[in-house]
């Protein structure tokens, strides 16, 4: 059965985030137990619907003021 973040897989995002939850489960910090496909296209879906219609980049900080 597909996934419905197909169309993230293979962006710089999910390669990121992917990479990341592994470094998670590696160092036992993390155990997933929902598909790893469902998890990471979550993430990425969230960061990508942080991003700030200005074009700033997601790791610029935030000013508030």
């Amino acid at each position: 059965m597909e996934h419905p973040y197909k169309n993230l897989e293979g962006t710089a995002v999910w390669l990121i985030v992917d990479s990341a939850l592994a470094d998670l489960e590696e160092n036992q910090d993390l155990t997933l137990t929902t598909a790893r496909e469902y998890v990471v296209g979550y993430l990425c879906k969230s960061l990508l619907k942080g991003q700030p219609a200005n074009g700033d980049h997601i790791d610029k900080p935030l000013s508030f003021g």
